[in-house]
């Protein structure tokens, strides 16, 4: 048996306790664990989706990607 930190041990033993953190547009949210911060994403028909670490990096590089292009392509008026 792997051991565990003490702030996973309830989620170990006694499930996730996940609040709803943030509601997409496409009909899917994010919940957050309230013990170990584990984040879920629940798609349109209500299924989970883990979001490992890579997700996370490459969803914070596109976010980081379409503000730079709102930036660029907004008109500018002289």
């Amino acid at each position: 048996m792997k051991p565990t930190i003490n702030k996973t041990l309830p989620c170990a033993v006694f499930g996730h306790n996940y609040v709803k953190s943030k509601t997409n547009d496409d009909h899917s949210s994010e919940l957050t664990c309230s013990h170990c911060n584990a984040i879920v994403k629940t798609d349109a028909n209500g299924n989970f989706d883990e979001l490992s670490i890579s997700n996370k990096h490459i969803q914070s590089t596109l976010r980081q990607l379409f503000h730079l292009n709102l930036q660029i392509s907004k008109p500018k008026f002289s």
